[in-house]
């Protein structure tokens, strides 16, 4: 194996078992996983009056029940959401694991 492909394969490993260390490299894993995903989508943060930088991404993961049943490991983002009904409040999103998609929970 040339150095070249050596490395490649070190980041490829790095990606799928390190968890993300914050939002920035959350983003990145999820733009990468999704291509067409829309969440990050700036036209999508603008419509909830959210902005990158007011989200934190939570340390650890969650098990949460989705609304089709199934149980999944998740990544929970807290972001701040300025055109909420109620006024601006922050609200907690889950992202799942493996496929980085956002896990629609029951109410």
């Amino acid at each position: 194996m040339t150095d070249t492909n050596i490395q490649q394969n070190k980041e490829a490993v790095k990606s799928e078992n390190c968890p993300p260390r914050n939002i920035e490299d959350f983003i990145y894993e999820y733009q990468k996983r999704n291509p067409h995903g829309q969440y990050f989508n700036k036209r999508t943060l603008k419509f909830f009056g959210e902005r990158i930088s007011d989200m934190r991404l939570i340390k650890g993961t969650f098990k949460k029940i989705a609304y089709d049943g199934n149980e999944h490991t998740c990544y929970a983002i807290s972001s701040l959401q300025r055109k909420h009904p109620n006024d601006a409040c922050r609200v907690w999103t889950f992202f799942d694991v493996k496929t980085l998609c956002k896990v629609v929970l029951n109410a």
